[in-house]
């Protein structure tokens, strides 16, 4: 903080001055945040708790923090105004928050340099990063306003940067912080999330039929029976018990065709030898039919097998896989990644929390290192692409949102995203909780 600047603007100091409680989960937190704090004058008081208090806060976290948890916590009239987490999956939890619209950062100083800039008077978005070395201006200005905006940045002593206006100057750390703070309330800032769709003319009595019983994962035919009521889109297929009528479908629906064990105690994803695209005959089909069969009762004696899933083929050009659960009444997260071996390898993977504008989910996917695949094209194709994306998530919300007790979460493996910016889901599993067996007892 500029000791001019504090002489000349009390009133201005004792607002700005107002010190920060942030909650820690660690002592070490909050010693090293006390150290970086007074390096450029943000009064902050460290808390060792757990639950947010009452009062102008913020949380630094080392412990991953739970999606419902988060959710409650943005919903609270404690709301956090900014929040830090440092552990393992720090990222995830960032996405998650920022969705949200809690700023988050995964770093301290950054952090720091955060609460600097809420604590100033005028949206340090809206700033011009004119007065900074080309260096510092290019980190900068993704984040910032027009050349002639009314605040500014500018540098200060030691590579730090100040954000300036008629109220003077504010320390807000070094460029690489600030950029990185800039980053959080860019990615916080969201339109009016929408209400939760409902899905008009379902029949409750349908989807209870499939999911009624005790806790336990639905195998893909039983998941795609419930989810069917929904709407969302589903390729051409038959379940078959026999090599038969495996072979009768699939000349049906026309070769090639993708054969996959129905089974809910082996999956596709896991078992990938269990399935077998683009089979190109009847004879094939009966062939393949065996082959999973058996390699099936030998992998898993104990197994449950119905069959073979036998499905038309369409030409992808991405394969996703979503995991959905609700957060809470009225909102649902999902976790998007690529399915194929690369980008489970490489952990490319966004959240989005749903429901949400058409803006908000094409800056999910965006995240994406592999966005390109999904994205490419002009706006027309993009569009078109984020709008299948986001009928078919919001589809699932509203299932989820609609059986809060019954169900835990939705896996779509894959969603196949087809080459006319279409989308199908090729596997899916819904997961069952033990609300029906408590009601049981509980009438008892």
């Amino acid at each position: 903080m500029c000791a001019k600047w504090a002489m000349s603007h009390p009133a201005t100091t004792i607002a700005l001055m107002t010190p920060w409680t942030v909650l820690c989960d660690e002592p070490s937190l909050a010693v090293e945040l006390a150290r970086h704090a007074a390096e450029i004058g943000v009064s902050l008081r460290p808390v060792l708790l757990d639950e947010p208090s009452g009062e102008r806060n913020a949380v630094a976290a080392l412990r991953p923090l739970d999606p419902a948890a988060l959710a409650r916590l943005a919903a609270s009239p404690s709301r956090p105004a900014a929040l830090a987490t440092l552990g393992d999956g720090a990222e995830a939890t960032a996405q998650i928050a920022s969705e949200l619209g809690i700023p988050t950062v995964c770093e301290l100083r950054p952090f720091v340099s955060l609460l600097a800039l809420l604590s100033a008077p005028a949206s340090p978005l809206e700033a011009s990063p004119r007065g900074l070395e080309p260096v510092d201006r290019q980190r900068l200005v993704r984040f910032t306003g027009a050349r002639r905006a009314t605040t500014h940045f500018e540098p200060l002593d030691h590579g730090r940067v100040a954000f300036a206006g008629p109220w003077g100057l504010v320390d807000v750390g070094e460029a690489r912080d600030l950029a990185l703070a800039l980053a959080a309330l860019d990615a916080a800032r969201h339109d009016a999330r929408p209400s939760m769709p409902r899905v008009a003319g379902i029949q409750r009595q349908s989807v209870l039929d499939v999911i009624f019983g005790p806790a336990r994962e639905l195998s893909d035919p039983a998941s795609k029976s419930a989810l069917a009521n929904y709407d969302v889109p589903l390729p051409l297929e038959e379940v078959c018990a026999s090599p038969s009528r495996a072979a009768a479908e699939a000349t049906r629906i026309g070769f090639p065709v993708r054969v996959a064990l129905a089974s809910p105690d082996l999956r596709g994803w896991e078992h990938r030898d269990l399935v077998a695209e683009r089979v190109e005959s009847a004879s094939r089909v009966r062939d393949v039919f065996r082959q999973v069969m058996s390699l099936a009762q030998e992998r898993a004696p104990q197994a449950r097998l119905l069959g073979v899933t036998v499905s038309a083929t369409s030409e992808t050009r991405a394969l996703l896989r979503v995991d959905a659960r609700l957060l809470r009444e009225g909102l649902a997260l999902a976790r998007i990644a690529f399915a194929d071996p690369h980008g489970e390898a490489c952990g490319d993977a966004t959240h989005v929390v749903l429901p949400c504008t058409h803006a908000g989910l094409e800056r999910a996917l965006g995240r994406l290192r592999g966005a390109a695949l999904l994205l490419a094209g002009g706006a027309v194709e993009r569009r078109a692409v984020v709008t299948s994306v986001g009928d078919t998530l919001l589809r699932v919300a509203a299932f989820l949102n609609d059986w809060p007790e019954e169900v835990d979460r939705i896996r779509l493996q894959p969603l196949a995203m087809l080459v006319d910016g279409r989308v199908e889901i090729r596997e899916a599993s819904v997961a069952v909780t033990d609300a029906f067996e408590r009601n049981l007892i509980a009438a008892r």
